[in-house]
């Protein structure tokens, strides 16, 4: 019987060949995903609506975990538009952002990219909607791949939950902080939302439907 942590990288996490902003190549589950923990996004540098408010809250998470981003925890955000979005765009991007050391912004082919993100399962049931890079899902997608853990919370979350999400992946359940200091860190709200899904259990998705590549 397969176990669960290969079901997951052969249907989930794809091995396409990405760039980073340092102009380096790279293959997604070989150099970036295997054996580490990843806080996972899709972006684009000329998004004018989540992208602006996602990405701050990244940097104030990464802040946060200090000398165990990078060491314990990898940002990975790849672009919805690499036509645009050249390592060049990204490293300036990043810059802008004050991105530190240990997240690595990433283009490649559109089909590539497409392909992984439905593989992912960050997309909009709505066609129409999941068509428009504008109004594109806004999930960060966390990963402790050795231990086949997965989850997801929205990026627009308040950057303590995001932290928090992000502590619960590298950690066994046993260590997980609780009690009343976890509860009164920050106040739970209606609007935030963390979804645990079981990336093992998700269908392989069909190849239809993918854009041309550019």
């Amino acid at each position: 019987m397969t176990d669960r942590r290969t079901v997951i990288r052969e249907r989930h996490l794809l091995n396409i060949g990405l760039t980073t902003h340092e102009g380096r190549s790279v293959r997604f589950y070989d150099d970036l995903v295997k054996g580490k923990v990843v806080a996972i996004n899709f972006m684009f540098t000329s998004c004018q609506i989540a992208c602006p408010l996602i990405t701050p809250h990244l940097v104030e998470v990464q802040r946060a975990l200090g000398e165990r981003a990078g060491r314990e925890v990898t940002f990975l955000s790849i672009s919805l538009d690499p036509a645009h979005d050249t390592p060049a765009v990204l490293r300036a991007y990043a810059r802008t952002f004050g991105a530190g050391p240990g997240w690595y912004f990433l283009t490649g082919r559109r089909t590539d990219v497409e392909r992984l993100r439905r593989a992912l399962g960050v997309y909009d049931l709505d066609p129409l909607v999941d068509a428009d890079r504008a109004q594109h899902a806004g999930l960060i997608v966390l990963g402790n791949e050795p231990r086949a853990r997965w989850k997801a919370i929205a990026g627009l979350s308040q950057p303590i939950r995001i932290r928090q999400a992000i502590e619960r992946t590298i950690l066994d359940p046993a260590r997980w902080a609780t009690g009343a200091g976890v509860v009164a860190a920050v106040p739970f709200e209606v609007s935030e939302a963390v979804e645990p899904p079981d990336l093992s259990s998700l269908p392989a998705l069909p190849r239809r439907g993918l854009p041309a590549d550019q």
